[in-house]
């Protein structure tokens, strides 16, 4: 069992005929118990600041933990963060190709089917040139028949022949010459006179 200075100074001998003085022995214990006293004293001194220390060191360790934790938990944000952002970029490289690719294929769609409208658009206008260019020809062809048909008849009218005209403008005077009766001329020309 420990000594402790309670026990020390409360402490009991007993008495002999050649013994020590007790008031010697209780200087002496009073001294020890004392001397205990303090050192207790400065042992549970000393246990309080190491108790006080393992608790500031247990602190450090907690903060530490704490810290080491915060940081493992950034570590695995920024991680994950940048993960995201490779698949970010990845996601939007791939939707810009595709974008791109539809864009593209859009475009050619478009201009196929702008080719096929002014391939169709240019059957239409030739159909229509041959059909004016038949017409014009069809149009040439019957004046061309009419106006000989014109010539010839012109060609064919006395007036343009001298022998026909003077020929004609004999029948012309006796015709008058059958309708009006000489009477009439001569009552004409008394009447003039």
């Amino acid at each position: 069992m420990p000594l402790n200075p309670i026990d020390i100074r409360h402490q009991e001998f007993s008495t002999a005929i050649s013994g020590y003085k007790k008031s010697e022995v209780k200087a002496y214990l009073e001294q020890i118990a004392k001397e205990i006293e303090d050192f207790n004293k400065s042992h549970e001194r000393e246990i309080q600041r190491q108790h006080n220390l393992h608790q500031e060191v247990k602190q450090e360790a907690v903060h530490a933990s704490q810290a080491v934790d915060d940081l493992k938990r950034r570590e695995e944000l920024i991680s994950r963060t940048l993960v995201f952002a490779e698949k970010t970029k990845a996601d939007i490289i791939a939707n810009a190709k595709k974008e791109g690719e539809n864009i593209i294929q859009e475009a050619e769609i478009k201009a196929k089917r702008a080719i096929q409208e002014a391939k169709q658009y240019l059957g239409v206008l030739e159909h229509e040139y041959m059909h004016i260019k038949e017409q014009k020809r069809q149009f040439l062809l019957q004046f061309k028949v009419e106006l000989q048909t014109f010539l010839e008849r012109i060609g064919k009218d006395p007036l343009l022949a001298k022998d026909s005209e003077q020929l004609l403008d004999k029948e012309f005077n006796h015709i008058k010459e059958v309708i009006i009766p000489k009477n009439e001329k001569q009552t004409d020309k008394g009447n003039v006179k």
